[in-house]
């Protein structure tokens, strides 16, 4: 479940009963995460987003999807 609460966004992950707090980059990447966005597409909204050089928003999605997948928020795919 993915909400705004108040200033913040937040995930809950029903199986863990655990609530994570996303800053707005990663609450724009976790929005992403459809199945739907390969990583360089979600590179290319945060580029976008916050006008910074698309290496930088790669790096960043990557780390960021690295996090959500050590929290058991996402899975690998294959």
């Amino acid at each position: 479940m993915f909400r705004q609460v108040d200033d913040e966004w937040v995930v809950f992950d029903p199986a863990a009963n655990e609530l994570h707090v996303l800053n707005l980059a990663a609450a724009l990447i976790w929005s992403h995460c459809t199945g739907e966005h390969a990583p360089d597409e979600i590179a290319g909204a945060l580029q976008e987003a916050y006008g910074i050089e698309l290496e930088r928003a790669a790096a960043d999605v990557q780390a960021t999807l690295e996090r959500f997948r050590e929290a058991g928020l996402l899975r690998r795919d294959g």
